[in-house]
């Protein structure tokens, strides 16, 4: 599996952040749980409020792989429970930055044979999820989209997608405002089905000045 990293920051942005989380199991009992991936944005923030999407990722890492639960999904969702629990904290001590302005996925891939590997998925917020199979794009987080509408905004995770990835897939995390950028340009496919470093930033480049 190739994972490819692309992120770019708008000058004018300053009250934005992004954060690309990736952990790579090195333990040997950490390796059977996979690699966790977390793909966040913060908007209308403060200069002293950057950590907040470094730190939510670390709290999510921590507890998935601590975790003494069996299976990769009941694990995830432990950490997701503790995920909930540390913006609650912060809602009681007056941080309610995050409220409305947080946008993440938590994406997670544990290869079970040579030419499969499982995926599980957890968001918040408008932050898109699309995966590429076959010449077709689909929204594998549009279902979390709707049960996020639904919750209380201290309990914004709990909802698990879960999936199997072929290796000719592709599973592309991107902000929502790049992501209505590219579908007014009908490039939305084009992009989600890339598969190399190079045409991916081929891809943007060309695009530039758009952005």
């Amino acid at each position: 599996m190739k994972i490819f990293e692309f992120s770019f920051n708008p000058k004018k942005s300053k009250n934005r952040f992004f954060e690309i989380f990736s952990y790579e199991p090195t333990r040997s009992k950490e390796r059977s749980k996979g690699s966790l991936y977390v793909v966040g944005e913060l908007q209308n923030a403060l200069e002293l409020q950057g950590k907040f999407l470094r730190t939510l990722s670390q709290v999510i890492q921590q507890e998935y792989y601590d975790s003494s639960f069996k299976t990769p999904q009941a694990a995830l969702k432990a950490s997701l429970k503790k995920a909930n629990l540390f913006l609650q904290q912060e809602a009681k001590a007056g941080n309610v930055h995050w409220l409305g302005n947080l946008h993440i996925a938590i994406l997670l891939f544990i290869t079970v044979q040579e030419k499969r590997t499982h995926f599980h998925l957890a968001k918040a917020g408008s932050i898109k999820v699309v995966m590429g199979r076959g010449g077709m794009v689909i929204d594998v987080g549009k279902k979390l989209e709707k049960a996020g509408k639904q919750k209380h905004p201290s309990k914004i995770f709990g909802t698990v997608v879960s999936g199997t990835a072929l290796p000719e897939d592709t599973i592309v995390v991107i902000t929502k405002d790049i992501y209505d950028m590219l579908l007014r340009e009908n490039s939305v496919t084009e992009l989600v089905l890339l598969k190399e470093g190079k045409r991916l930033k081929g891809f943007f480049k060309t695009r530039q000045r758009m952005f």
